[in-house]
């Protein structure tokens, strides 16, 4: 069994899904601990005690990592105007190249901009077989 352990930075938007009230669409890319491009794709359901939120994220040339959230996220305004703050925990349920068998945590703290601009900042925790 391998750990592999790492954090990374992606920017990108967030926005409404046509025709599906509190549904949004996150798309972001930054640069993973290797120097790959990383690609992140979600989507978040807004619910009454938080969100829920399943994705993908690629890093370019290593694989990739599909996870769902653990219990619900959580956001809010942040001390800044028009800026929401939150955090979420994925559990990583598919992984595929480097990755493959893939198991683990990922942590997110985040920030939401009235704009639908978004900062990420993932702690990743993986095990490969």
């Amino acid at each position: 069994m391998a750990e592999i352990v790492f954090a990374t930075e992606t920017k990108g938007k967030g926005v409404p899904v046509e025709g599906r009230e509190g549904v949004f669409h996150v798309e972001c890319s930054g640069t993973g601990p290797q120097g790959e491009s990383v690609t992140f794709e979600s989507e978040v359901v807004m619910t009454d005690d938080g969100f829920d939120e399943t994705g993908t994220i690629d890093y370019a040339g290593r694989g990739s990592l599909k996870f769902v959230t653990v219990g619900a996220g959580h956001m809010a305004p942040s001390p800044v105007s028009g800026l929401n703050h939150g955090s979420v925990m994925w559990r990583i349920t598919e992984g595929d190249g480097e990755f493959s068998g893939a198991t683990g945590l990922i942590t997110s703290n985040f920030t939401f901009s009235d704009q639908g601009d978004v900062v990420d900042n993932e702690y990743v925790r993986i095990y490969t077989p």
